[in-house]
């Protein structure tokens, strides 16, 4: 049976390599073998050796996974039907002459593969081993598509950096090929959502590091190693994890800038969902099936019918769907379709979006979905009819740039192993975080993920040299895309110079832009490239070769679906737009379209890339635009203040008129209004001292402008804003709703306040903002803020602290101020084992509630410190540790206690008479009739697997017992009967 087995996995590698190489000869040719290639393509005799052994060992990994696959489902099964079965799998691959182009495209799914594979059923199998051939071939066409897909994208040296990634690109081929995929029925459609939850993961999982000069396997990275948690913010609350707002909204519209995270977290959200493991609050969503819906592939289309939701996985799967699957997992109420792009659909085709929405929404109640636009193309209560909640991206904050950069450089390392290499990247990765830190221009780019991680990708090209503003970031960005990138992987290209390839990506990106388009069909693109291409008389290349070039070398240019083209990323298309209309001069139609979201930051863009001719009379005619259009001059003027980012010279009057402008625009109304005045720099702030807030919006606003400018002034404007809002938050209100009201707005500019602290210094902002502030009474930090918690000594306010994942011991005796806590909540402290010294602090001698998450904390004896304090405990100490339940100490005012999971005799909770509350993580045999003497118990948790007798606790009437989440009435004692066992 081995040398079956092996015959196999030889079979499936090489069938594997055929759809790797796209090589179409050697696909076809069912006598041709890897090593055939393999000595043709490597030169070099030893590294011919180390190739084949690779091949060999993916072989010998696949007929494990085989053999063990027999083991488990038909080890019933004769052994001589066993081989015959497996021969022949071995014999369909061996004999496929692969031929159809589409078994080389980037979606090919393991269904299509099978379908070309099995065109004949096997002859003289008996029905059981033919069941087990159906079984095998599925399995072995997952794994060709896995192998195929690992392995690096092909080109004149992919062999090279498979010698240098040969051991990661075998442990990543056995992780794969671990992943259960395997239907559990024979049910089609439970056999199909297997197949199809497999593409998802495969084909969404993937991101471009932007401007990387590397290998393609390491500028496209799983989402899980690039997904960092941003922040949204809603009209009632202020910033929160984005998760946690997904959680708790069935129905979400996110906007958020370009570049801002949208797209990527609705791809993360498609391959968490799909693999079934997503984290924390979402986990709930771990049995839906995910649809991704980009918008851009119907623009000038009607939107897809619920049959077409599955296209983005594989242009086949629709073939292999079984009939109104679709349609039944929306029924039922497992769908989560995320609908990506409002934005790219042009402004008469929104209205129609809508109109379908609103009929998927009331078809299909029990769905959830994600909806993302950009926020200047419709306003955030767009879709609040059809019930959804609005929130919007968040800048990230410092924390999470600090976490973007350790992930960007991360992906960088996992494809080297010289140690050298390894600390250069570490040398990096802190001068990149140092210089964010102390220049605010970086400071004002590094918020935008896509943003971030170009510095990361030009800090480590350009040796820690970083461009001074976005203009350049862009086009340094684009000559390392597109002048080197080939040539340090030492290919010819069609003899394209860097300049022919600027000209007909520009011309496409504008053809785009002037015709409402994100994407368009592949043959469309190739004529535009024809069409310029006519006018460029020293090139000879066909426009077919050129455009295939672009495509498949340029890193702009991508097929996310077969026959449709866009720009890896809409900010590219913009930037070579506005280029292409500076230098078609058309001024004019810059300035009919500045209202348009979709040419907005073209017309910023143009503004940078204008001769100073061009800008001033851009600038102008876009304020006298302003001027003259009183029902839409706030947009145009917003977009004339956002110009001079961009803009490195104006004439003096030109300028005036802005700054006059922009002090008609001050306070700003909202977010997006205050990122584009930001970006006009430092003279903003001057003019807002003169014009002080006069609601809550635009307190939140202006907080936010203050943030990304920085300094001095802005501390004192964020300063004002504290005040303003604590002056709104004591008015009296007139009703129960407006003291809610003020209530939900006073927790949004506290979180903002929060969230801007971590920009200024952390003892000057808790000096001048947050002394004496109300919205400090309660502060959340992480532990990576060291400098903002020794600053929290001066919050003499403070009365609720939560601590996230501090790395070291804490003093917080000088940390506190004097008045002491009432609250403390300590999450995920490693070293924390136990209470004293580090919560021995006199301010918190009067702490009355304390939760310990996460932190390694077994013994509770310590507590007596608290003992005529402490009302609510709660100890979570998290995976491999339990609370010996027996150390509780005399706490008679103790009302809640929540240990979860708790171990030892539960007779010491007697000594916490008021006890009210009990939640308990159980395992194993545990005897409850201590609790029977807590006269004042109202409620009873039990979580985890366990046996247990609830009929001491018969008598207590007002007592609610639930069991895993199920309520559960005790029974007065039976002597025959059984224990209650928990599971």
């Amino acid at each position: 049976m081995t040398d079956i087995l092996l015959g196999l996995g030889a079979a499936v590698i090489k069938a594997a390599c055929k759809v790797w190489l796209k090589d179409h000869a050697f696909a076809a040719d069912t006598s041709a073998a890897v090593i055939d290639v393999v000595n043709a393509k490597v030169g070099n005799t030893r590294d011919r050796r180390r190739v084949r052994r690779l091949f060999e060992d993916l072989e010998e990994t696949v007929a494990d996974r085989v053999q063990s696959l027999l083991g488990h489902e038909f080890a019933g099964l004769a052994e001589n039907e066993r081989n015959a079965a497996v021969l022949a799998v071995a014999d369909t691959f061996d004999q496929a002459r692969l031929v159809d182009a589409d078994l080389f495209a980037a979606d090919l799914d393991p269904l299509f593969l099978r379908r070309n594979l099995r065109t004949v059923p096997p002859r003289d199998l008996a029905p059981p081993a033919a069941a087990l051939y159906d079984r095998v071939l599925d399995e072995c066409c997952r794994y060709v598509i896995e192998v195929a897909r690992d392995l690096p994208a092909f080109h004149a040296g992919a062999f090279t950096e498979v010698l240098r990634r040969q051991s990661q690109i075998l442990d990543g081929v056995r992780e794969l090929l671990d992943r259960d995929h395997t239907p559990g029925d024979t049910d089609p459609d439970s056999a199909f959502t297997v197949h199809y939850r497999a593409q998802v993961a495969n084909v969404l999982d993937r991101l471009e590091l932007f401007g990387v000069t590397a290998a393609d396997s390491v500028r496209r990275y799983p989402l899980s190693l690039a997904y960092i948690r941003l922040q949204v913010a809603g009209r009632l609350r202020g910033p929160a994890a984005v998760d946690d707002t997904l959680a708790e909204r069935p129905r979400l519209f996110l906007r958020g800038d370009a570049g801002s995270g949208k797209t990527t977290l609705l791809q993360w959200l498609s391959v968490r969902t799909a693999r079934g493991d997503l984290p924390g609050r979402l986990a709930a969503w771990n049995d839906a099936v995910p649809f991704f819906v980009p918008l851009r592939r119907y623009v000038g289309r009607a939107l897809p019918a619920h049959e077409d939701f599955i296209r983005e996985a594989g242009r086949h799967m629709p073939d292999e769907m079984p009939e109104g699957w679709v349609r039944r997992r929306l029924a039922e109420g497992r769908a989560l379709i995320l609908v990506d792009g409002i934005d790219e659909l042009p402004e008469p085709e929104r209205r129609p979006a809508r109109a379908w929405l609103r009929e998927l929404t009331a078809a299909y109640p029990g769905a959830r979905f994600v909806v993302t636009s950009r926020p200047t193309a419709v306003d955030e209560s767009w879709l609040d009819a059809e019930g959804f909640s609005a929130a919007e991206l968040q800048p990230m904050s410092w924390p999470e740039i600090e976490e973007f950069v350790r992930h960007w450089h991360e992906a960088m390392a996992s494809s080297r192993t010289d140690e050298a290499d390894l600390e250069t990247l570490r040398d990096h990765e802190r001068s990149l975080l140092e210089a964010v830190r102390a220049r605010r221009h970086l400071r004002a780019l590094a918020v935008n993920p896509l943003l971030c991680a170009l510095l990361c990708a030009l800090n480590l090209d350009r040796r820690m040299r970083l461009p001074g503003d976005r203009m350049e970031l862009y086009g340094v960005a684009l000559q390392m895309l597109l002048e080197r990138r080939d040539a340090e992987r030492g290919i010819d290209g069609s003899g394209l110079t860097y300049t022919d390839k600027i000209l007909l990506l520009q011309d496409l990106a504008y053809w785009l832009i002037r015709n409402g388009l994100s994407d368009a069909p592949a043959d469309r693109a190739a004529e535009r490239i024809a069409h310029r291409l006519a006018s460029m008389h020293r090139l000879s290349a066909a426009p077919d070769a050129v455009f295939h070039d672009l495509l498949v070398r340029s890193g702009l240019l991508r097929e996310p679906v077969a026959g449709r083209v866009d720009f890896v990323h809409r900010t590219f298309q913009e930037y070579l737009a506005a280029r292409a209309a500076i230098e078609a001069d058309d001024i004019g139609a810059l300035v009919e379209n500045a209202h348009h979201d979709q040419w907005r930051e073209v017309v910023v863009m143009a503004a940078g890339h204008a001769q100073p001719r061009q800008r001033e009379e851009l600038l102008r005619t876009l304020l006298d635009r302003g001027d003259d259009d009183r029902a839409g001059w706030q947009t145009v003027h917003v977009v004339a203040v956002a110009c001079l980012e961009t803009s490195p010279q104006l004439a003096p009057d030109t300028h005036a008129r802005i700054q006059h402008v922009a002090n008609d625009l001050l306070p700003p109304k909202g977010q997006t209004d205050a990122e584009a005045l930001a970006r006009a720099g430092d003279f903003v702030l001057d003019l807002l001292a003169d014009r002080p807030v006069t609601t809550t919006d635009e307190a939140l606003a202006t907080i936010q402008l203050a943030r990304a400018i920085g300094g001095d002034t802005a501390l004192d404007i964020i300063a004002q804003c504290e005040r303003f809002s604590n002056a709104f938050a004591g008015e009296k209100r007139a009703n129960a709703w407006e003291r809610l009201n003020a209530y939900f707005l006073g927790q949004k500019v506290g979180r903002e306040l929060t969230s801007a602290w971590e920009w200024f210094d952390a003892d000057l902002f808790a000096q001048k903002v947050l002394a004496r502030s109300p919205h400090a009474v309660e502060i959340s930090l992480g532990g990576n803020r060291m400098d903002q918690i020794r600053a929290l000594r001066h919050i003499a306010v403070l009365s609720r602290l939560q601590l996230q994942g501090v790395p070291e011991r804490l003093d917080l005796d000088e940390n506190l101020p004097d008045h002491g806590l009432k609250e403390l909540h300590l999450f995920d402290c490693a070293w924390l084992t136990r209470l004293l010294p580090t919560l021995g602090a006199d301010q918190l001698r009067g702490l009355e509630v304390l939760s310990i998450n996460g932190c390694p904390l077994s013994s509770l004896h310590e507590l007596e410190r608290w003992a005529g304090a402490i009302e609510e405990l709660r100890v979570w100490p998290g995976e491999g540790h339990e609370v010996n339940v027996t150390s509780l100490p005399e706490l008679p005012k103790l009302t809640r206690l929540d240990c979860i999971p708790a171990c030892g005799s539960l007779a010491a909770v007697r000594r916490a008479p008021a006890l009210r509350h009990l939640t308990l993580g159980i395992s194993g045999a545990v005897d409850l009739a201590p609790l029977g003497e807590l006269a004042q118990l109202e409620s009873l948790a039990l979580l985890g697997q366990g046996s247990f007798d609830l009929s001491p606790l018969a008598d207590n009437e007002r007592l609610t017992i639930l069991v895993n989440g199920t309520p559960v009435v005790p029974q007065n004692p039976d002597p025959a009967g059984p224990a209650v066992r928990a599971s």
